[in-house]
Order: structure tokens, then C-alpha cells, then sequence
């Protein structure tokens, strides 16, 4: 059973060529070894479902279960539709403008009323007039400007969300990192710096890839019953069990200092706590000047979501900072203007499968949409293949798979890979390739 997520239509934004495409030189001779087989070929994720590690699962159903968490599930349902349907805080700019447009026609129309009568108004009148104006663009205002608050994670909404949110976000986050392991096997971070931790997932994220190679862990969120429950998790969901992680820190926020750098820092679904794109984008400065590897962006798959992800990638690509420079690891093969950041209905996104958690009835197999960009500090290696991200499921039928492509150059393409027009290797890697996967052709 899968939650409803909502498709889009994007053939009318790919260009269709018939150019013709062919397995990375570098690569045909492991396919023809049988070292690589279509089905497994490098460009593919290994992670199809992801499921919370049983000690993660244990400790959270112990604390779930002592807080009597199963009574308020209904509400945690209610906060996951809220978090999925969020906009983006609205801009003063913005207010100020609707509201000038919205006063321009409807004094417009309560005055082309009085002139109708011919009559002169006296300086009573006009100002009653400009009031009930006045009061009326407030009205229409209330009812068109997005009402934006950030959210009070108090203990029992920290509660709502780890039933609904820890198992998609871990999942999502294991998908990420499996991203650089895959790309970097001999890659072991020391350090690990996580912007807005709430429940810790990252944490387990980092584990299941790092564990033992982690020496710290650095964990901010505002909310001092996330970082409890976060430590509680960990624990075992026992107040008495000592910490597993020694360099493991909690703050509430960013520290002030700048000397410290992280291997790897992450935000995940936390941007949208921020009330402008000021706030946002002097919070990206911070964290990527705290960044020695990677800088890992992390929003809901909506057009909201991916707008902030799109806002942090652009800001860190055109860094004036020589000295900071960094590039897209992933999933862009380009550091080019985003091609789909053009088409504001078509958000860049990716689909995770998760086992979700089995409280407070049996696990179910589930699917998330999310935006992500993985940046990397320091310029784009030479060798780098940027072979093309699969960017919407294959459409795959009798002889034949659309694929449709994000490209080095910075384009969307569809092609349609045969078996006629295309050899085996090809037409086989293609048709065994999912939706965020890449496609290791030239």
C-alpha cells in the first residue's frame, strides 16, 4: 500500500532527440568481463526499501509506549498532512505588493461609486472611505497571504512526529548517503555536523554507513524535547543507559564559531523552520563555511520543498568566495542553472520506498517524494564521468524504455532506448534503471 503522491505531467518540458547514446567506453570492457551486469550497473542505487535498524525500532516503541503515544496518533496524521502541504513563509516584498494591487482595485471601484453621484466629498468622508478601503484589502489579504508560523515542537508534537516522520526520513537519508559511499567505496568522515537533528535521524543515517568511523557528532535543534528525545533513542529508551556515542554534542543553535569544519553536514527538512530567504540563505553561509567534504540539502519533494533546495544550491555554486568554491555532487551532473527550476510545476524530485514503523499497527511498505542536492567542496574532478540522472520513472514497455534525462550539459532529454537502434549492454542498463539512478552512457 502506497501513500497518494501527487504526479505531474513533464513531457511537454524534455526535449526529444535522436541523438543516439552508448555505454561509457570505461565501462565496456566490465560489462563484457560480467564484472558489471545491466541490472547491477553502477549507476543504481542499492537502496530500494529502507527499514529503521530493530535497536532504533525497539527503543521507539518503548517510548512510544510509555507516553501513551498510541491515544494521539490521529493528531501525528494531521501534522504529516501539515508538513507535506507547507509553503513557503511569504516575503515582505510580496505582501507589500499584493498589497498595493489589491488596494489599487478596490478603491478603484468604491470611488467610480461615489462619482457616480457627482458629489463632493468632504475630508470626513474621504478618510471613512480610505478606512473601510483599508479594512477591506486586510480582509482579502488575510484570506490570500499564506499564514505562515513555524512549527512548536513541544513533547507530545515531538511524539507526532517520530510516528510519522522517522521512518521516511531515515529512509530518505540512507538513499542520500548512499550517494557519496557508492561513488567514494574507500571514503570513511570523521565528523558529522547535523543542522535541525529533531529526532536523530541522521544519526542512524550516518551509522549505517559510518559507524565506528564517526568521531563526533553535532546535533543543533531549537527544540530542547527533540534533543531529549534524540539522546533517548539512542539510549535505548531507558533513562538510565550512558550515551552508545562519546563525541556525541547537543546544542539548541548554531555555534558562533567558524574554526571547527565537519566532513559532512546535513539539513534535513529544516529550512522551512526560517521565516525569509534571508534567514535561510545566511544559515546555508554558515553551514557550508562549517563544511570540510559535503554540505547535504534536504526538503519535501514539493515545489516549495525543492524551491529552498534549488535557492541553497545556486547560492553555493555562485559563491563570490574563491577560496569556498564547491560543485554538484549529486544528483546534478552539471553545475549549470537548474533546467527544471524554470518550470515552477515540475519540482525536481525523487521517490524512497520505507517500511514504516509498526505502531501502533503492523508496518507497511510506504513511498515519499523529496529534493535533495549533495555539494562538495572544492572543483568538479576531472575524471568525473556525469553521466545523465534518470529524473522520472522509466516508462517501460514491449521492446522499448523512455528514459528522460538530466544531462551534463545542463538539459532535460527523453530518449527512447530499443532494441533495434541500441546493443544489448545499452538497451538493458536503461531498462533496468529506476526513477534517481544513473545512467552510466555518453
Amino acid at each position: 500500500m502506497f501513500r497518494k503522491i501527487k504526479i505531474y505531467n513533464f513531457s511537454s518540458i524534455y526535449s526529444n532527440y535522436s541523438t543516439k547514446v552508448e555505454i561509457d567506453a570505461r565501462l565496456r570492457g566490465n560489462f563484457e568481463s560480467k564484472e558489471y551486469k545491466p541490472r547491477n550497473h553502477p549507476g543504481r542505487t542499492k537502496v530500494k526499501v529502507a527499514t529503521i535498524p530493530s535497536d532504533i525500532q525497539k527503543a521507539i516503541k518503548i517510548i512510544l509506549e510509555d507516553a501513551g503515544a498510541k491515544a494521539f496518533y490521529q493528531e501525528s496524521e494531521g501534522l504529516l498532512n501539515y508538513l507535506r502541504s507547507r509553503r513557503l513563509p511569504p516575503e515582505e516584498g510580496e505582501i507589500n505588493e499584493k498589497a498595493a494591487k489589491i488596494y489599487k482595485t478596490v478603491s478603484k471601484k468604491v470611488f467610480t461609486e461615489i462619482n457616480k453621484d457627482e458629489k463632493e466629498l468632504t475630508q470626513e468622508e474621504i478618510e471613512h472611505y480610505n478606512k473601510k478601503i483599508q479594512n477591506t484589502v486586510f480582509n482579502v489579504l488575510k484570506k490570500n497571504v499564506y499564514r505562515w508560523a513555524n512549527i512548536s515542537y513541544d513533547k507530545p508534537t515531538c511524539l507526532q512526529y517520530l510516528m510519522v516522520r522517522a521512518a521516511p526520513e531515515y529512509a530518505i537519508l540512507v538513499r542520500i548517503l548512499d550517494e557519496i559511499k557508492r561513488k567514494l567505496p574507500d571514503y570513511k568522515p570523521r565528523s558529522f555536523f547535523d543542522f535541525g537533528s529533531g529526532v536523530g535521524t541522521g544519526t542512524w543515517a550516518i551509522n549505517t554507513y559510518w559507524k565506528g568511523h564517526i568521531f563526533e557528532y553535532f546535533a543543533v535543534d531549537t527544540s530542547v524535547h527533540m534533543n531529549d528525545l534524540a539522546r533517548l533513542i539512542l539510549c535505548q529508551g531507558k533513562d538510565n543507559v550512558q550515551l552508545p556515542f562519546k563525541g556525541y554534542f547537543q546544542r539548541q543553535f548554531l555555534p558562533a564559531s567558524t574554526d571547527l569544519k565537519y566532513d559532512i553536514v546535513l539539513s534535513a527538512f529544516s529550512l522551512f523552520e526560517l521565516p525569509n530567504m534571508k534567514s535561510r540563505l545566511e544559515t546555508i553561509q554558515k553551514l557550508w563555511n562549517k563544511t570540510q567534504d559535503f554540505l547535504i540539502i534536504v526538503e519535501q519533494g514539493t515545489n516549495a520543498g525543492f524551491q529552498i533546495v534549488n535557492e541553497a544550491r545556486e547560492f553555493v555554486l555562485n559563491s563570490a568566495d574563491s577560496q569556498n568554491k564547491g560543485y554538484a555532487f549529486a544528483p546534478c551532473p552539471n553545475d549549470n542553472v537548474c533546467p527544471r527550476y524554470m518550470e515552477h510545476e515540475t519540482p525536481c524530485n525523487f521517490l524512497m520506498k520505507y517500511e514504516s514503523l509498526p505502531f501502533p499497527s503492523k508496518a507497511e511498505v510506504l513511498a515519499d517524494v523529496f529534493s535533495y542536492v549533495i555539494l562538495r567542496k572544492g572543483e568538479r574532478p576531472a575524471d568525473d564521468p556525469l553521466w545523465p540522472r534518470i529524473v522520472r520513472a522509466p516508462i517501460v514497455r514491449s521492446g522499448h524504455t523512455i528514459c528522460r534525462l538530466c544531462t551534463a550539459q545542463g538539459e532535460l532529454k527523453e530518449i527512447i532506448f530499443s532494441k533495434g537502434k541500441y546493443d544489448q549492454t545499452t538497451y538493458r542498463c536503461a531498462r533496468s534503471s529506476n526513477w534517481g539512478d544513473l545512467l552510466p552512457v555518453k
